[in-house]
């Protein structure tokens, strides 16, 4: 995180620690007793102390009825979180789940605000660097996920017109090849109805498709659909 795009993912992780760095589990939250122990459940509890990684990970993706006050426990694991989303993990998409499932969009403007300014500059830093520790397209479902919208990424990708950026998006393209022509989304772990997973689908669809008309670099990956 040493560009000047890698600062601003550096900054908004810091920004994450101080807003939920002394956030904790509720007093009486126990959890599910089969999937965690009352170790790391205790651990949950107690403000400032490290969590191992492979803890945040596991609560990361874990249904969220596994806790009594799951909004709590992702507020507690989201500073160790973003750095393992930064560095870059398997099944990103799937940890996203976590924080969409507790509602952070809702949550009060500080607290909400840092989360998005999280996803915005991970997202940004990605789309920027010629090989990111996560492939662009992972990201782009994982953020998806974390946000149940593809709007504002689509938006922030067309911003972005250097090489790198279009090719990313041709590394996409061949990652989605096979559902381009369907309603079968990739977005494996989306949070909300089918309908509104397929909505968001077909809008990413139509986006890829004006894409691919207008940018030499995607030619022959994506089927012409004007009549």
């Amino acid at each position: 995180m040493t560009s000047p795009h890698g600062d601003a993912l550096a900054a908004a992780v810091a920004r994450i620690a101080k807003v939920f760095g002394s956030v904790t589990a509720r007093a009486g939250e126990h959890g599910c007793g089969r999937c965690f122990d009352e170790g790391e459940v205790e651990l949950l509890r107690t403000p400032g102390v490290p969590l191992p990684t492979d803890l945040v990970r596991r609560i990361a993706q874990t249904d969220p009825a596994h806790w009594d006050d799951q909004p709590a426990i992702i507020r507690r694991i989201l500073p160790q979180l973003v750095v393992v989303l930064a560095e870059g993990t398997a099944e990103p998409d799937l940890m996203a789940r976590g924080p969409a499932a507790a509602g952070w969009s809702r949550w009060p403007g500080r607290q909400a605000g840092a989360v998005a300014g999280f996803l915005e500059a991970w997202w940004t830093r990605t789309l920027r660097t010629e090989s990111p520790p996560t492939a662009a397209c992972v990201v782009f479902e994982s953020r998806v996920t974390a946000s149940s919208s593809v709007t504002p990424w689509l938006a922030r990708w067309a911003a972005e017109r250097s090489p790198v950026a279009r090719r990313h998006l041709a590394d996409g393209v061949r990652r989605w090849r096979e559902g381009l022509a369907s309603d079968h989304s990739p977005f494996t772990w989306w949070w909300g109805t089918r309908a509104d997973e397929q909505s968001a689908w077909r809008e990413v669809r139509t986006w890829l498709a004006g894409q691919a008309r207008t940018a030499a670099v995607l030619e022959g990956l994506y089927p012409d659909q004007r009549s």
